[in-house]
């Protein structure tokens, strides 16, 4: 018996296509690429945007850890985000991000995406977040929070961590917001969080697999490796699995190895925007036991990433 089109779908694995916009030049340049891209290859994506300044410049002060200059002279940044934006904030002014393209952001929901919460400014909360107090905590999504409202005339579903960087404070702070899920893990399946045997609101939907930063980050270079690891990585997974893209990076020189990636997923996986995914598992995850959240390294990345207990690497 031949399978019906809307059995042949069910089949199909879910995969969303998750894009953080980190920077002005990200959002001026890296968003309509990947707009017409997404429009070429006729799927949706969820868009993380960076709502205030561009202090990506402030970058440079982690020079001083070994392991970001190793990732930093691997994936050549320069060529990834430009001088402009590497000096952005310090020698050079910071511009806004989100808030410098109102249209823009109208055009991503006009096209059938969705659009969430990825930060106020980027840089300092990855990497000061756990020297923040909490109304600082606080005062960072509710600037993220009335900044997208303004820009989009309704309230965000969902939020996602900078750089995934969180702590047990920020996870508490951000369910006091009434996000209905975030994406704030890595290498963790969708779920249900605990901080320190206190469950979450908030369900949770991490990235699965490595993004192509961190594969340029571990010496992978070819093409057509990077296509082959990142589908497999998609295609494989037993539920959903979650791709992260970066406008500043897909977006940019690398926009060829999505194109290869978005062919590859053609018939053979169900994309869909994070909500949908966050609304089709919630029953399921409502039985499920919750994971405690921690911190673990990936390869390719320079700091230590949120995650939750099950997930495999190194933790911290």
């Amino acid at each position: 018996m031949t399978p019906s089109p809307a059995q042949s779908r069910a089949d199909k694995p879910l995969v969303v296509l998750k894009v953080d916009v980190d920077t002005h030049v990200g959002m001026r340049d890296g968003v309509p690429r990947l707009l017409q891209l997404f429009r070429e290859h006729q799927v949706p994506a969820t868009f993380f945007l960076s709502l205030g300044p561009d202090r990506s410049g402030r970058a440079v002060l982690q020079l001083r850890r070994p392991a970001f200059v190793r990732k930093m002279l691997r994936t050549n940044a320069p060529s990834l985000y430009g001088w402009r934006t590497i000096l952005s904030g310090t020698v050079l002014p910071a511009r806004p991000v989100a808030l410098a393209f109102p249209e823009l952001v109208r055009r991503i929901e006009a096209e059938g995406h969705e659009t969430g919460v990825h930060a106020w400014d980027h840089r300092s909360w990855q990497d000061d977040l756990d020297h923040f107090k909490p109304h600082r905590i606080r005062l960072h999504y509710a600037r993220a929070w009335d900044a997208y409202v303004r820009l989009t005339g309704h309230e965000p579903a969902g939020v996602a961590a900078p750089g995934w960087v969180a702590n047990p404070l920020s996870l508490r702070i951000q369910d006091e917001f009434p996000f209905r899920y975030a994406s704030d893990l890595r290498q963790a399946p969708a779920c249900r969080l605990a901080v320190a045997g206190t469950l979450l609101r908030i369900l949770q939907i991490g990235s699965t697999g490595l993004c192509l930063e961190e594969l340029l980050g571990i010496g992978i270079t070819r093409p057509e490796s990077l296509v082959h690891i990142l589908s497999q990585q998609l295609l494989s997974a037993p539920r959903l699995a979650v791709l992260t893209l970066h406008a500043e990076v897909e977006g940019g020189p690398f926009a060829g190895i999505l194109t290869g990636v978005l062919a590859g997923l053609r018939h053979r996986a169900r994309v869909v925007t994070m909500q949908y995914a966050a609304h089709q598992l919630t029953p399921a995850l409502a039985s499920e036991p919750a994971r405690e959240w921690r911190r673990i390294t990936l390869p390719g990345r320079a700091f230590p990433v949120s995650s939750a207990s099950g997930a495999d690497s190194c933790e911290r």
